[in-house]
């Protein structure tokens, strides 16, 4: 790991405490023992901030629910794990409604809690980035919440953090629900443009004498039913931005007058005689390829090279999956403060369900199948049976990974190759590797050992 994670193990048990630090340092983690609950909130309150908890349940003075409330007010991203005897797992179920992450039983095999722990280090390392990001991108008080950890929107919010400034238009490329307009409305609400109108429009929904309308406004008569003069939105956004969403999908004809528009930045209302100017910023959105619509006839290039100023390319969720975790709890709590329900979190079944869903709708789906388990689960936590089917069905939950493989590789060959691509398709991370393969993390560490493949 990049960065040994402290852990602070509590346990009035000597022994307990000695088990878990043969079992846990030689992962490469910093641990600090303790053995009772005040010496650890002492240390919490006035020492190095922490990123994991593992604690007894049963112990004087202050016992495992009370740290645990306790510690979280300190830091609500704080990941901890619970211990309890077998007897007593109705209080780990209690310590997880209480905002514990996971719970592991005594008597335990060392390499199962190496696991869970390994899987808390990954949950913890995803919250402090995703919180990097929110501070990184703090600003304007309308400027959506953008969650995203994955390599894939790393570069895409650090492309966005540069050209927020600019007055270049941005033309945005991603399948429908990948959150192009969130985008769009992060780069407004971030930029000295904030305090100036933000104005979209889905150029495909309407036809063209009402797209031209909207657009560019209209005089008194100009048409049938033309009763006032109404303002088009390329004027009512002066000073801000306008963001035409599908603009694949408009006509040759309104593509010629959105040309015009973009190179002179000024219009006349339909009717109209005078000309009028704005200042403005265009940013467009298309689900296609505008370059190989342009190849096919379907779009002017010249319309493609003055939308194509400064190009950005969002990636569908099923190529950015290491996201799913985060935004799967934002939507939770989103969905749930709405609905005024109580949800805790999601099963580990779930979750993995999520993650390994082909998500053809991208963000917008995972969301709604979010809204709607939430609106009909009677629990306080998201499980498998409130997934829809297309979620759970073994087909949206194959992950695709490289193939055919060559039919000359060995049993053995073919098994390294396998587990070769899935780790390639997951960006190195072991223990979601071992979720997508079916296997014990131990048993993927050691067949990584013995090919020589184990890197920390």
């Amino acid at each position: 790991m990049d960065k040994a994670l402290k852990i602070i193990a509590v346990d009035d048990e000597e022994t307990m405490l000695t088990i878990l630090r043969r079992s846990l340092t030689p992962e490469g983690y910093e641990l600090e023992l303790f053995n009772s609950a005040p010496a650890a909130l002492q240390r919490l309150q006035q020492g190095e901030p922490a990123d994991i908890i593992i604690t007894d349940l049963n112990m004087p003075e202050i016992d495992g629910l009370r740290l645990i409330k306790a510690a979280q007010a300190l830091d609500p991203d704080l990941v901890i794990i619970v211990i309890t005897a077998y007897a007593s797992v109705a209080s780990a179920v209690t310590a997880i409604k209480a905002g514990a992450y996971d719970f592991i039983p005594k008597p335990f095999d060392p390499e199962q809690l190496q696991i869970i722990v390994a899987r808390a280090a990954e949950t913890r390392k995803l919250k402090l980035e995703n919180r990097g990001l929110r501070r990184q991108l703090a600003g304007g008080s309308q400027a959506p919440e953008i969650i995203g950890v994955s390599p894939a929107m790393r570069r895409i919010l650090s492309l966005v953090a540069k050209i927020r400034e600019s007055d270049g238009t941005v033309l945005l490329i991603g399948e429908s629900g990948v959150g192009k307009e969130l985008i769009a409305k992060d780069i407004h609400y971030r930029s000295r443009r904030a305090a100036q109108p933000f104005i979209a429009i889905n150029c495909g929904a309407l036809p063209d004498e009402l797209l031209e309308s909207e657009l560019f406004g209209h005089e008194k008569g100009a048409f049938t039913g033309a009763v006032a003069r109404k303002i088009g939105l390329c004027e009512a956004a002066g000073g801000g931005t306008l963001l035409l969403d599908e603009v694949s999908s408009i006509s040759p004809a309104m593509q010629v007058k959105l040309l015009r528009f973009l190179q002179e930045r000024n219009f006349r209302r339909l009717g109209g005689k005078e000309t009028i100017s704005v200042e403005v910023r265009v940013i467009a959105a298309a689900n296609e390829d505008l370059k190989e619509a342009t190849e096919r006839g379907a779009f002017r290039k010249d319309l493609y090279y003055r939308l194509n100023v400064i190009p950005l390319e969002i990636p569908p969720l099923r190529e950015r999956r290491d996201d799913i975790p985060l935004l799967a709890r934002y939507f939770i709590g989103k969905f749930a403060a709405k609905t005024g329900k109580t949800i805790r979190g999601i099963s580990r079944e779930a979750d993995d369900l999520l993650l390994r869903a082909a998500w053809e709708g991208n963000v917008r789906e995972l969301g709604n199948v979010l809204e709607r388990a939430i609106t009909l689960t009677d629990g306080e936590t998201i499980i498998a049976d409130d997934l829809p089917a297309e979620v759970k069905t073994p087909a949206a939950r194959r992950l695709e990974t490289p193939s055919p493989y060559p039919v000359a590789l060995t049993l053995a060959e073919l098994e390294k190759t396998h587990i070769e691509n899935v780790l390639q398709t997951v960006e190195g991370n072991k223990s979601r590797a071992a979720r997508l393969l079916d296997i014990d993390y131990s048993t993927l560490r050691r067949k990584l050992s013995r090919w020589g493949m184990l890197v920390e």
